[in-house]
């Protein structure tokens, strides 16, 4: 990648706008789709205090991509649907892992993550120059 994530430092508030980027269209298009919503909850369903629920409509692509606040820094990562869970959750619930706990696994294998504190909210088509800087597609064969 061009640039390398900046990690968000301090907590998302709720309702937050958020954009996942992705490559929706499986490497269709030459770069990754930004897909805008809300931050729902900073805790999974069951109370997972490292996952974030999110408000937005993901396709499978999406999985693994970055999910940014306001300000271009990220504060997760889209996880895929688990269609083998026999659960069928209501259209546009997501899930990711948030900032911290990403941060916590690269620590522990000695890699140290780039942090920031949010800054003023970026316009879409800057917050689009940043998700091309640092997401790339990577497509695994059977």
């Amino acid at each position: 990648p061009a640039a390398f994530a900046r990690f968000r430092t301090d907590v998302p508030r709720l309702k937050e706008r958020v954009a996942v980027a992705g490559y929706s269209y499986e490497g269709v298009l030459g770069a990754p789709t930004l897909t805008f919503g809300e931050l729902a909850d900073i805790r999974g369903l069951s109370g997972e205090v490292e996952l974030d629920r999110l408000a937005l409509e993901a396709l499978p692509g999406d999985a693994g991509g970055p999910v940014f606040g306001p300000a271009g820094t990220v504060i997760g990562m889209l996880l895929s649907k688990d269609p083998d869970s026999g659960r069928q959750l209501p259209d546009g619930v997501s899930f990711s892992v948030d900032a911290g706990a990403m941060a916590r696994i690269l620590s522990d294998i000695g890699v140290r993550p780039t942090t920031s504190t949010p800054g003023a909210p970026l316009p879409a088509e800057d917050l689009t120059t940043v998700a091309a800087d640092i997401t790339v597609l990577v497509s695994c064969w059977d």
